[in-house]
């Protein structure tokens, strides 16, 4: 294989599953084209060795190996060379960020607003773009299931094919262990804050709790996340403003302490640049409806 190439996805939103297809070709000199590739094609190869041309690029995907075409490019070719080839295509759609380099680098978050109640997954996805299939029992047995479906956009059978691609994803992203302890260290932060929410909370004040610089800290968070651990926290509180102001009779003022804020000013101020009206309107506007 030539050198390591990296696909970083980025999650948020998740990449989606298109169809999947079964092929076999045949060494009769025929060659395949694509022209202008819209989507991520995921290639299985089964039995026998594919050669593909990517531009102007030839690599060849030997029998237990995946190779993943990416957009953009203006042409693909792909043929069978002295015997038959196998393989399965899946087709899918990434409407977040991605790139490819030699290295494992995060791609950039793609959705403007994220809840942060729940726990905020590692949004980028790392895939290699040549490799061989690890756990093939299980990799063959999911990729069976989405060659295998008719699919219809309206039906159930469409979530259930995309659950099925998204597990099949996460069996073969890249693991590495500074990704994994970036991961960690992400999730670590996350949990601070959302536990320290409604205190005074400073760079310093991370500093000394992790043990790490704060230019550290909001690196990791940023490549993670795609926030500071400021905007995460400013997020989380007017998250948990609204909850209070939907499912409680306390006073602004009450809520603004609540949530970490001594001045009500400021608090009316951030509430409403996050949800485009004041907190005594956000209630009103929902005991109306």
């Amino acid at each position: 294989m030539a050198q390591a190439a990296y696909i970083s996805l980025s999650c948020l939103p998740l990449p989606t599953f298109i169809e999947g297809r079964r092929v076999e070709l045949k060494p009769d000199g025929s060659k395949m084209n694509q022209v202008h590739l819209e989507y991520f094609v995921f290639v299985f190869v089964r039995k026998g060795r594919l050669n593909v041309i990517q531009e102007d690029v030839e690599q060849q995907i030997s029998e237990g190996e995946i190779f993943i075409m990416t957009p953009g490019y203006h042409k693909y070719v792909w043929w069978a060379d002295k015997e038959a080839v196998k393989l399965d295509w899946i087709y899918a759609y990434v409407g977040g960020d991605w790139h490819v380099q030699s290295s494992l680098t995060p791609a950039k978050n793609s959705m403007k607003t994220l809840i942060l109640h729940p726990p905020v997954p590692v949004q980028t996805l790392f895939l290699m773009q040549h490799r061989s299939v690890e756990q093939p029992e299980q990799v063959y047995s999911m990729v069976d299931q989405l060659v295998s479906k008719e699919l219809n956009c309206n039906s159930k059978q469409f979530f259930e094919a995309q659950s099925i691609f998204i597990k099949l994803l996460s069996c073969l992203q890249t693991q590495d262990n500074a990704k994994n302890e970036l991961t960690q260290m992400s999730l670590s932060i996350q949990r601070y804050l959302k536990k320290n929410f409604n205190k005074k909370i400073t760079a310093a004040t991370l500093s000394e709790h992790f043990d790490a610089r704060p230019n550290y800290i909001v690196r990791v968070l940023r490549q993670t996340i795609g926030m500071s651990p400021a905007e995460f926290l400013m997020q989380y509180r007017m998250e948990e403003a609204t909850q209070w102001l939907l499912n409680t009779d306390t006073t602004v003022e009450d809520i603004a302490l609540n949530v970490g804020f001594q001045n009500i000013y400021y608090f009316s101020t951030s509430f409403k640049k996050y949800t485009g009206v004041s907190p005594t309107k956000y209630r009103q506007n929902a005991k109306a409806k």
